[in-house]
Protein backbone atom coordinates (compact mmCIF):
# COMPACT_ATOMS: atom_id res chain seq x y z
CA UNK A 1 0.00 0.00 0.00
CA UNK A 2 1.71 3.74 -0.14
CA UNK A 3 2.18 6.65 1.18
CA UNK A 4 -0.21 8.80 1.85
CA UNK A 5 -1.17 12.41 2.86
CA UNK A 6 -2.17 13.12 6.91
CA UNK A 7 -4.99 14.40 8.00
CA UNK A 8 -4.52 15.01 11.75
CA UNK A 9 -7.12 15.03 14.39
CA UNK A 10 -7.28 18.26 16.67
CA UNK A 11 -5.00 16.29 19.92
CA UNK A 12 -2.53 15.64 17.07
CA UNK A 13 -1.98 18.92 15.26
CA UNK A 14 -1.88 20.53 18.85
CA UNK A 15 1.09 18.23 19.96
CA UNK A 16 2.90 19.12 16.54
CA UNK A 17 1.91 22.90 17.37
CA UNK A 18 3.85 22.88 20.29
CA UNK A 19 6.78 20.98 19.16
CA UNK A 20 6.86 23.43 16.26
CA UNK A 21 6.55 26.96 18.36
CA UNK A 22 9.15 25.71 20.31
CA UNK A 23 11.56 25.52 17.13
CA UNK A 24 11.45 21.78 16.35
CA UNK A 25 10.37 20.34 13.30
CA UNK A 26 7.69 17.04 12.19
CA UNK A 27 8.63 15.16 9.02
CA UNK A 28 6.11 12.15 8.75
CA UNK A 29 6.24 9.16 6.44
CA UNK A 30 3.08 7.34 6.78
CA UNK A 31 2.33 4.53 4.90
CA UNK A 32 -0.99 2.15 5.57
CA UNK A 33 1.36 -0.35 7.36
CA UNK A 34 3.26 2.21 9.64
CA UNK A 35 3.89 5.52 10.43
CA UNK A 36 7.39 6.95 10.78
CA UNK A 37 7.74 10.44 12.31
CA UNK A 38 11.04 12.45 11.79
CA UNK A 39 11.94 14.84 14.50
CA UNK A 40 14.43 17.48 14.52
CA UNK A 41 15.29 19.75 17.40
CA UNK A 42 17.94 21.43 15.67
CA UNK A 43 20.61 18.60 16.22
CA UNK A 44 22.72 17.15 13.60
CA UNK A 45 20.30 14.16 13.31
CA UNK A 46 17.13 13.51 13.61
CA UNK A 47 15.10 10.91 15.78
CA UNK A 48 12.74 8.82 14.36
CA UNK A 49 9.29 7.40 15.79
CA UNK A 50 8.28 4.39 14.33
CA UNK A 51 4.23 3.13 15.49
CA UNK A 52 1.53 1.21 14.05
CA UNK A 53 -0.88 4.23 13.85
CA UNK A 54 -0.64 8.04 13.19
CA UNK A 55 -1.60 8.91 17.01
CA UNK A 56 0.94 6.36 18.85
CA UNK A 57 4.39 8.26 16.55
CA UNK A 58 2.83 11.50 17.28
CA UNK A 59 2.24 10.56 21.02
CA UNK A 60 5.36 9.28 21.34
CA UNK A 61 7.61 12.33 19.89
CA UNK A 62 5.48 13.97 22.00
CA UNK A 63 6.41 12.55 24.68
CA UNK A 64 10.09 12.25 23.75
CA UNK A 65 10.00 16.03 23.25
CA UNK A 66 8.24 17.08 26.33
CA UNK A 67 10.54 15.02 28.77
CA UNK A 68 14.06 16.26 27.06
CA UNK A 69 12.92 19.93 25.82
CA UNK A 70 15.56 22.27 26.42
CA UNK A 71 13.29 25.29 27.64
Amino acid sequence: MGYYEPRWSVEEQTMIDLMELKGCHISPDINREYTNIFFYDGSTTARKFTADTEHEAIRRCFTYWSNNAKN
